[in-house]
């Protein structure tokens, strides 16, 4: 007789049903109306497999918000592979600004999720520096799919500027998105600002005038 999975292995399976029974909860009601009750019952546990697997409801949010988030970036990260290549060998960057668009806006529950998590965030120290490190960690990767056609990495100053562009686009499209749902445009619309925010950088670093950081004293 095979033997079952052990206790690690059936730990793991519990907290990923949680996890995917919030996920589902915190699209529909939003947070603040969805109670640990809730998720387990979604879930198909008890109380006690939810306090096992997290001290808290707040806990659970956090760690959903960075178990989607790394499932965001590793999709991100499959986009330049597969990008077509020019005849000069580089990658397409419009292609790549539009299949990007098309990952990072392909989940219209996630967006909801992630608009309450910068809410949640906004209110609490802790969490809006875990927010920030997931979002820098987006934001990065996306840059270089983008700038992996260059022969030359953006200077430190100018990728920060290019980071917070990248975070302005993302920001302000899917905000538009969540409001109006139409997606057509959104894609088109952050392709378009992902193409400007690092063309303006790279054109910027390309001449002879310091990064934003380093002017103005």
């Amino acid at each position: 007789m095979k033997p079952g999975p052990g206790p690690e292995r059936r730990r793991g399976r519990t907290r990923a049903r949680l996890l995917a029974a919030a996920f589902q909860a915190f699209a529909v009601n939003g947070y603040g109306r969805v109670t640990i009750a809730e998720i387990c019952a979604g879930a198909g546990f008890s109380r006690g497999a939810f306090f096992s697997n997290f001290e808290s409801l707040d806990e659970l949010f956090l760690a959903l918000y960075e178990e989607r988030a790394a499932e965001l970036r590793r999709r991100v990260a499959t986009v330049l592979p597969h990008a077509r290549t020019t005849a000069s060998g580089s990658r397409d960057r419009s292609l790549l600004t539009e299949q990007l668009s098309r990952v990072m806006l392909s989940e219209p529950d996630r967006l909801l999720f992630e608009t309450d998590v910068r809410a949640y965030a906004a209110r609490r120290p802790a969490a809006a520096r875990v927010h920030r490190a997931v979002r820098r960690e987006l934001a990065e990767t996306v840059l270089d799919t983008l700038t992996a056609p260059c022969e030359a990495p953006l200077p430190r100053g100018w990728r920060e500027e290019a980071i917070r562009s990248v975070l302005e686009a993302y920001d302000a499209v899917t905000a538009q998105l969540v409001l109006d749902g139409d997606a057509d445009r959104a894609r088109e619309r952050l392709a378009q600002l992902l193409h400007v925010a690092v063309s303006l950088a790279e054109s910027a670093a390309s001449r002879p005038v310091g990064p934003p950081a380093a002017q103005g004293g």
